[in-house]
């Protein structure tokens, strides 16, 4: 694990320009960032989304395409290209920087082809609710990755490696999540809305024995390609919290080192995220979102909060050494599903008193 008091910066937001310049900033900001204290960086998803050059990166598309590949309607991701990637992170640890990759294993998105399954549609709101027969559907569920053209890896995704989508061809004005034939949500995943395993487009099957054995392979060689320093998880509430401790122990096997991980469980209730630590057995750390909520509810308050509250019900006083805090990130920007803004007038004190905690803390990068 990296240390403990570290200062992580989170290197990117949800409107950074889709001009491919990210990465050789990285590299031309990297000594500047380390003589300021920066002790990690948390770099974007770097692989191809379903939006090509333009997607943030949490339209997961195809895992192996690093902004190598001529995949939906580019070859460079937002960020820029591959070789570009992988020199900003060798310029980032020149300067003794950590650098940590954004990792999206819930879902995928953007499939090259239609299947037909059979699925039985649940209320979007309480997925322990079926609202109709067990019927045929048609959904894009096969991804092919024509432009790899099998470099890296030579599968294929199908419907059978996913558990639930939400859209069907024969029906396209329902709303309806389709849990697949033989499927069942995950366990061990957060209870909002029954069971909030299913988030969007085709969500993986961590049951399957090829989607562990794909995701397994793609750390050791994302691993190999980059030599990155850990890891963050993205979504992991959406995620049998089980997968993550043998995920992540087989890529430290591989790597033959101790790298750091850190999942975002965007929820607002401590004991939640203590359940997900207990479950993984605290190898993965946990963005505290409930201290995020406190500053935010601050900012809005004023002089009439009580700060002597501050940190009640939140992850650092409970367990500090699994906590990342933070004041703003890019889920709490505005126009976001999860907008919770920190007033400015409030962040100098916010970030005052994560100093004054054990933990590491994770700043804010905004251009």
């Amino acid at each position: 694990m990296s240390d403990q008091n570290g200062v992580m910066m989170q290197y990117f937001h949800w409107y950074l320009p889709d001009d491919g310049s990210l990465w050789n900033q990285v590299a031309k900001q990297a000594e500047e960032l380390a003589k300021i204290g920066v002790t990690s960086i948390w770099l974007p998803p770097a692989y191809k989304g379903t939006a090509g050059g333009m997607d943030v990166g949490y339209g997961i598309y195809d895992l192996f395409d690093l902004g190598e590949f001529d995949q939906k309607g580019s070859i460079r991701t937002k960020y820029g290209t591959k070789d570009e990637y992988i020199r900003a992170i060798k310029a980032a640890q020149k300067v003794g920087i950590n650098v940590y990759a954004d990792v999206v294993f819930n879902h995928k998105l953007g499939a090259d082809r239609e299947e037909e399954m059979e699925a039985t549609p649940f209320n979007t709101e309480n997925r322990n609710q079926a609202i109709g027969e067990y019927q045929h559907i048609k959904a894009w569920t096969h991804f092919t990755f024509e432009g790899r053209k099998g470099k890296y890896s030579t599968m294929e995704w199908h419907w059978w490696h996913f558990d639930a989508i939400d859209y069907n061809v024969y029906n396209e004005g329902e709303d309806a999540i389709y849990l697949l034939k033989g499927k069942s949500f995950d366990k061990d995943v957060d209870l909002e809305k029954g069971n909030f395993d299913y988030l969007m487009g085709c969500d993986l099957d961590m049951r399957n024995s090829e989607v562990q054995g794909e995701l397994k392979y793609w750390g050791e060689w994302v691993y190999d390609t980059t030599h990155v320093d850990g890891f963050r998880f993205d979504a992991v509430k959406h995620v049998s919290a089980g997968f993550f401790p043998g995920w992540l122990e087989h890529v430290r096997h591989h790597a033959k080192r101790d790298l750091f991980a850190v999942g975002e469980y965007w929820s607002y209730e401590v004991e939640t995220l203590n359940n997900f630590i207990a479950i993984t057995e605290g190898k993965v750390d946990l963005f505290d979102a409930p201290l995020h909520l406190n500053f935010h509810l601050a900012s809005q308050a004023g002089q009439d909060y009580d700060l002597s509250q501050i940190f009640d019900n939140t992850l650092v006083k409970d367990q500090p050494t699994l906590a990342v805090t933070f004041v703003d990130n890019h889920d709490s920007q505005p126009l976001q599903s999860l907008e919770s803004i920190v007033e400015a007038w409030f962040k100098p004190l916010a970030y005052a008193l994560i100093l004054l905690r054990q933990g590491r803390i994770s700043l804010y990068f905004l251009r």
